[in-house]
């Protein structure tokens, strides 16, 4: 374990205003293995925090002079802590709306497990409300059994209540009170395919609630301050729902969970890509945010019929790419970071094309950290070219979901390349939002099905891993100066985990469960010890 010696804390001390060191801490840690994420991947054994932020970390005996009357003293026993975990990408007004009444099959791996999980919380819910669960799972995820649910085991588990299982955008399950309540003929089967199929359950049940309550934020951000998160960027668009109750939250306390997120709106024709634009031109501000809520960019589709899959092959012709390159070319100008979902090579390389035609109007562009997101098929030259170009990466889980070799991300590539790059989850519909169950399989390189889902080059360390979900993400959300390491002058974000990050065996790091987390310095979840 690496020590900072009596003296070394002297010297950052003396660095502080002198108010601050004339000063106890409120807080230290005391006693622990706590994981910095700096440069050098510093591990210390305390750490103290003063209004907030952080006043000094090294070993116990030193930091210990810090301690006041009104010192509050948290005994770690040696466990570990890591920085406050921040995804770059998840949808998160999207997950408040069916938080509260949903029951989440995300990181089971038994089909009879789900069955149960799902019985009981049907038997919790009152009569007739509707269950619901709004994907993060697969089939693939249930080891003992991958056979599609049945209307029969689906009955018997919620007898009571109308229950829609949506498993992604285009597959889902019901059982007969949920078909009944749309008036909809099951055909015998629960099975639901196709966006025609799922729409009336989706319609009338996942997306009814847009106007998310205080309650309900406040309610979701506990949750995901249970997994270890901080902070998130949320990049959906307007039919995700309103923000409104969020930027009012923001207004009126210090939130459990920063959250950014992009400009809302959908340019999908010629009339809603020019009120896009005059938005992008300057009705709208970019970075108009402060360090817990606030607008930060564009993305994830700047223009919607821009949409690709790991399975597109062809580039995108004039109709689709020319209002796409108009907005590219605006937002260059306008100083816009983007966040672009990009999942086929065709897609990267195209678009590559346009960010090298647009540096040389706008040099400016490769300072602005613009971020493709999800990168499911690009090839090694295709990222050296990116990393050239100041593009930066966004490796999502999502990808974890598949058990297609051609899904998986080169992210041993992206680790070697130079370029910037984070990972998250996608989390909303298509992956769950548990970082653990990320950095197990950026470590391990499994998927859903317990697969290895690419070489031993394509896997990263351990601490690569951590710092891609906290100091890397913090740089791609422009706050690298206040968050995403455990340094002395930087937010407070942490979280103090039940098992050691650097010892469990890598296929087992989704199990850890955070025992512990803060947010600025205030404990904003505690669970069991």
């Amino acid at each position: 374990m690496k020590r900072i010696t009596y003296a070394a804390i002297s010297t950052m001390l003396a660095t502080l205003p002198l108010a601050a060191q004339a000063e106890f801490a409120d807080t230290i840690l005391s006693g622990g293995k706590i994981l910095t994420a700096d440069d050098n991947f510093s591990i210390v054994e305390s750490l103290a925090i003063k209004d907030g932020r952080i006043l000094a970390t090294g070993d116990s005996d030193a930091v210990a002079d810090l301690i006041g009357d009104d010192t509050s003293v948290i005994e770690l026993d040696g466990k570990t802590v890591v920085p406050g975990l921040i995804d770059n990408h998840l949808h998160f007004i999207r997950g408040v709306w069916n938080n509260q009444t949903e029951v989440r099959l995300s990181g089971i791996t038994s089909r009879a497990a789900a069955l149960e999980r799902i019985a009981a919380h049907a038997a919790q819910a009152e009569p007739g409300a509707w269950v619901t669960t709004i994907g993060g799972w697969t089939l693939d995820q249930f080891l003992d059994d991958t056979t599609p649910f049945t209307l029969e085991e689906l009955d018997e588990a919620a007898p009571n209540n109308p229950l829609y299982l949506l498993q992604s955008y285009s597959n889902g399950y019901a059982n007969t009170k949920a078909f009944d309540t749309l008036n909809i003929d099951s055909g015998g089967s629960a099975g639901l395919s196709g966006r025609d199929g799922l729409s009336p359950f989706t319609n009338a049940v996942t997306w009814r609630n847009k106007t998310s309550s205080p309650e309900a934020i406040l309610d979701y951000m506990s949750v995901l301050n249970g997994m270890g998160l901080t902070m998130v960027y949320d990049v959906g668009r307007p039919s995700e729902g309103s923000l409104d109750s969020l930027e009012e939250l923001a207004a009126t306390q210090d939130l459990p969970l920063r959250v950014f997120h992009t400009l809302r709106y959908s340019a999908r024709d010629e009339a809603s890509t020019n009120d896009a634009l005059d938005l992008i031109n300057g009705e709208a501000q970019p970075f108009s945010n402060d360090l817990q809520f606030g607008l930060l960019g564009l993305g994830e589709h700047i223009y919607v019929p821009m949409l690709d899959n790991p399975r597109q092959t062809e580039e995108w012709e004039g109709g689709i790419w020319e209002p796409f390159s108009e907005i590219s070319y605006a937002a260059a100008r306008n100083g816009w970071t983007v966040h672009e979902h990009v999942m086929s090579q065709a897609t990267a390389i195209q678009y590559l094309d346009l960010i090298e035609d647009i540096s040389k109007e706008t040099p400016e562009v490769s300072e602005l950290r613009w971020t493709f997101a999800h990168v499911n098929g690009m090839q090694d030259e295709d990222i050296a070219r990116a990393a050239e170009l100041g593009v930066a990466f966004a490796v999502h889980s999502q990808a974890r979901m598949s058990v297609r070799a051609m899904d998986a991300p080169r992210i041993g590539s992206f680790a070697r390349s130079g370029a910037l790059w984070g990972l998250g989850s996608d989390a909303g519909i298509v992956a769950p939002a548990n970082p653990f169950w990320t950095l197990e399989w950026a470590v391990a390189g499994t998927n859903v099905a317990a697969q290895t889902g690419w070489s031993e080059d394509q896997r990263v360390s351990r601490e690569e891993a951590l710092r891609a979900h906290t100091a890397h993400n913090a740089e791609l959300l422009f706050v690298e100066d206040d968050l995403g390491t455990l340094e002395v002058g930087k937010l407070a974000d942490l979280v103090v985990l039940d098992q050691d990050y650097m010892t469990i065996e890598p296929t087992e790091i989704s199990s850890i469960k955070p025992v512990l987390t803060m947010t600025g310095g205030e404990i904003v979840y505690q669970g069991a010890d």
